[in-house]
Parts: structure tokens; C-alpha cells; sequence
């Protein structure tokens, strides 16, 4: 049963906003910024069981040469399940900002929220990521990949963060 549990996370992607309110700074466009970390949650499933499961999660960044913001999104769970998502400016999902030389990316749940910050460097040829989870109060749920049960999640630590640049658009492909 493992492959149907993982965070529901994923169907919310690192960064959406209605993307005509971002400006992209000028040394991101027409470039793909990678992002990725792992999840290790404890999961307490419908009929009461506790499990444990790691989740690898992606974010491919496309930033046009309009500064448009393309996104998408990977998540993979240590028991086989999984979804990927790709995602337009416009989306509403959560927010995506630049201010200065980082980008920060919000997603609220049910009963906490995630935070990714990407970090640049001053000339924006490389980059770091931290991923933050916060509790905003009661159960903390998410959905089963296949959408058709909730999951609570028990605790939830993030590791094996990396962000990566490069040109051109990585989703053309």
C-alpha cells in the first residue's frame, strides 16, 4: 500500500502566482533553475496505521525571456507513488515572489505550510534552496497521490537540498 501514501505536497507546486505582478530579475531570463530536496515523513494512515516515507521532490523553473514563470513539479514517494504537474503563469496555487537575489515560494496546507526560498548569488550563476515547513494549527493532512484518501502527517524533516542553473528552458523538451 505504500505506493498510494505520499504528501499531497505535490500538487502544489514550489511557486505559482499570477506571474504579470513578478519581475524577474533580468539574469534569470530565458533560464532554468533546478530545485530539489527530500522529505522524510511519518504518516499515520486512514485505517490507523503509522508509516514511514521519503519523498523526493523537484521544481524546474523556466523563467521566459518575458519573464514569465513556467514551474514543474516532481514528487516521487519511497513507495513507488508519485505525480508531476506542470504549471503556467496565471496559476493561483500558492505565491511566487523575487525580491532581490532570492525567489520565495509559499504553499499553505491543511494544518501547516511550506516556505522555499532560493537564494543567488550576486550574479545569478548559482544558487542554494531552503525549505521550510511551518504549523498553522490543527491536523496536519495531505492527500494519497491518488487523491483518494487523507493522510495525516505525523512529523516531517526536509534534507538533500540542491539548486542548480542553467540556460535555456529545461521544459522545451
Amino acid at each position: 500500500m505504500r505506493s498510494l501514501i505520499a504528501a499531497g505536497l505535490m500538487v502544489v507546486p514550489l511557486c505559482l502566482a499570477d506571474t504579470a505582478a513578478i519581475a524577474a530579475p533580468p539574469q534569470l531570463l530565458n533560464k532554468t533553475v533546478l530545485v530539489s530536496w527530500s522529505e522524510s515523513a511519518q504518516q499515520k494512515l486512514p485505517d490507523g496505521r503509522t508509516i514511514a516515507e521519503t519523498i523526493s521532490r523537484t521544481r524546474t523553473v523556466y523563467v521566459s525571456s518575458a519573464g514569465r514563470v513556467f514551474v514543474k513539479a516532481v514528487s516521487r514517494g519511497s513507495g513507488g507513488g508519485g505525480k508531476s504537474e506542470e504549471v503556467a503563469p496565471g496559476s493561483s496555487n500558492t505565491s511566487l515572489n523575487f525580491k532581490g537575489n532570492t525567489l520565495v515560494g509559499h504553499a499553505v496546507f491543511a494544518g501547516f505550510a511550506r516556505q522555499v526560498v532560493v537564494t543567488f548569488d550576486p550574479a545569478f550563476s548559482s544558487c542554494s534552496v531552503n525549505v521550510t515547513y511551518g504549523r498553522s494549527g490543527g491536523p496536519r493532512t495531505w492527500k494519497s497521490y491518488d487523491g483518494q484518501r487523507t493522510i495525516e502527517l505525523l512529523s516531517l524533516s526536509v534534507g538533500g537540498t540542491s539548486c542548480s542553473i542553467r540556460d535555456g528552458n529545461a521544459l522545451a523538451s
